[in-house]
């Protein structure tokens, strides 16, 4: 019977493909992984991956393990989260998973709240544009721009995040403002490089004529962007219209909001912690929502 800890290693290398990808996954090196990955085929007398030149691929074997082994995956996370949904205790570790602008600005005063009512309920708060898997317990709650569309998991809107482009006005000063219905055409643009975000740059996308100078996946290294004069972009409007020094540009790139959504899975939505932590959220986005859902008049 292979070792469940070497099969949880071997898992990650098959979703990832590297041994290098797989380590930062689990927090280990890649000795380790390339070690445990030993073990196991030694236990089982088979290979599970051959070399190629984008990296690891599957074995017959490997394939069959793989299946099973995700079988038993999901079996050990659905009874670990049918006891932590049974658990009625205001105490333990619940983890959150946001961005880094969302988690300064809604989670962290939320958690100051929640800390003063259970102080026995500790918070992992997980931030960054990368999504981890609630079905998989990488965070048990989620804050996110995106609606999942798969998995046990309960979505919610919880609230709407305006966006606007903005500029510096160093920026304009020196270029000039865009004309009115004429696009970015002639100027330098700055965006997100998620398919998921504004500004792409095809079909009738107004920004299409842009010279785009940089694209992130950070809002703040976005918002510093501007800030600095490299271009125009797409800005939360709470975010920009505190900084005197940026602009919203003309009404040829409108206005928009971004849905945002409280996920959480389905087995553990009633956990007492974890519905303490979830009204906590809650009670910080009602309080936020007119900031955050309100637009700035070019």
């Amino acid at each position: 019977m292979p070792d469940w800890s070497d099969l949880r290693f071997f898992l990650e290398l098959a979703r990832t493909g590297t041994l290098a990808a797989a380590a930062r996954k689990l927090g280990v090196d890649d000795t380790t992984v390339g070690r445990r990955l030993s073990a196991l085929e030694r236990d089982l007398g088979a290979r599970l991956f051959t070399r190629t030149p984008d990296g690891l691929a599957l074995t017959a074997a490997g394939e069959a393990m793989r299946a099973a082994g995700v079988e038993m995956e999901q079996a050990l996370l659905r009874g670990e989260q049918r006891a932590l949904g049974a658990d009625r205790k205001l105490s333990g570790l619940v983890r959150v998973a946001t961005t880094e602008l969302l988690g300064e600005v809604i989670v962290l005063p939320a958690l100051r709240v929640l800390h003063d009512r259970h102080p026995q309920i500790r918070v992992e708060l997980l931030t960054g544009s990368g999504q981890l898997d609630i079905a998989r317990r990488e965070a048990d709650v989620a804050l996110r721009y995106v609606r999942p569309d798969r998995g046990d998991l309960i979505a919610r809107r919880a609230g709407r995040v305006a966006f606007a482009a903005y500029a510096s006005k160093k920026y304009l000063a020196a270029r000039g403002r865009p004309q009115r219905g004429g696009g970015l055409a002639g100027h330098d643009v700055v965006t997100y490089n998620s398919p998921i975000r504004r500004w792409q740059f095809g079909g009738d996308d107004p920004a299409r004529d842009g010279r785009v100078v940089l694209r992130t996946n950070s809002t703040n290294m976005l918002f510093n962007a501007v800030r600095l004069g490299l271009g125009i972009g797409p800005l939360p409007c709470f975010l920009a219209r505190a900084d005197r020094t940026l602009e919203q540009v003309s009404s040829n790139m409108p206005s928009d909001a971004d849905e945002l959504w409280l996920v959480v899975h389905a087995d553990i939505q009633r956990t007492t912690r974890v519905r303490a932590v979830i009204e906590a959220i809650e009670e910080r986005l009602s309080d936020a929502a007119g900031e955050l859902s309100a637009g700035t008049a070019p």
